[in-house]
């Protein structure tokens, strides 16, 4: 079975400081995994590698076969690897209604165009409503 995500020696050193050293993972689909340790440990260092946000000094990143290391973190999720950070709302200033109809227009592919209003998309306003 194929790995949905997968590390191999994956590493990042920062000047003198290797913050994530050498690690390897599998995730097989359908599997949880969890990234535990004390403040300083790398966690968020490691997860940034995976997202995209850092390029690690050496090792490679997975996902669903393909090897994704280089991806920028656009493309990263385009591929099906999402992110959340600890904010609790996407878009303070729009609705409710509004943040999900941005996230069903993300999720169904539809990218922003800036001549085309949204009511245009009949198929992501009936999905918003019934969820």
């Amino acid at each position: 079975m194929t790995a949905i995500l997968e590390t191999k020696n994956l590493s990042i050193i920062f000047g003198g400081h290797t913050a994530v050293d050498a690690v390897s993972i599998s995730v097989p689909p359908n599997h949880f995994k969890s990234i535990i340790g004390p403040n300083g440990a790398g966690k968020t260092t490691f997860f940034n590698l995976l997202s995209g946000q850092l390029t690690p000094t050496e090792g490679q990143v997975f996902f669903k076969g393909k090897e994704i290391t280089k991806l920028s973190p656009t493309k990263r999720t385009r591929a099906g690897i999402g992110r959340s950070f600890q904010i609790t709302n996407v878009f303070p200033n729009l609705t409710v209604i509004e943040n999900v109809r941005l996230a069903v227009q993300s999720h169904a592919g539809i990218r922003y165009q800036m001549f085309k209003h949204f009511r245009s998309y009949k198929n992501s306003r009936n999905r918003q409503r019934s969820g």
